[in-house]
């Protein structure tokens, strides 16, 4: 193993991802991103438990966005990455629309609004976590 970053996209298959993941989780693992996170929170707890990111992008800020709402208000936040899923996935007000990195400041803002912090603070830690994520030093 190349001790890479691993980033997972699961859509309609979160059984089988579950069942994959914690098998997978046995053997010593580089770190792991449960990218554009669409589950519940009870499976986003699973997945912060086994020390794995939560991706959040556009869809935080849709208003059928409950679930990962919820789950962002309960993952903490140096579990949280950030991602556009250029070129889909919009943020409200730009939902529908071509996403581009330049729309996450709405997802920030969302995040902030939930977590009870500061858009910059949001920006900061997020920073953080993905230099961390990626093994990118400054």
């Amino acid at each position: 193993m190349k001790n890479k970053p691993i980033i997972i996209h699961s859509r309609d298959a979160c059984e089988d991802t579950m069942e994959i993941l914690k098998e997978f989780h046995k053997n010593p693992h580089p770190q792991v991103v449960i990218h554009c996170f669409s589950y519940s929170p009870e499976i986003g707890r699973e997945y912060i438990k086994m020390g794995f990111y939560i991706g959040v992008g556009g869809v935080v800020t849709f208003t059928n966005g409950k679930k990962l709402q919820q789950t962002v208000a309960e993952t903490p936040i140096e579990k949280i990455l950030l991602e556009t899923d250029c070129p889909y996935l919009s943020p409200v007000p730009f939902r529908g629309k071509r996403n581009n990195s330049a729309n996450l400041k709405y997802v920030v803002d969302k995040i902030a609004e939930i977590k009870g912090l500061t858009a910059d603070e949001v920006i900061r830690i997020t920073e953080e976590n993905a230099r961390r994520f990626y093994g990118i030093s400054c």
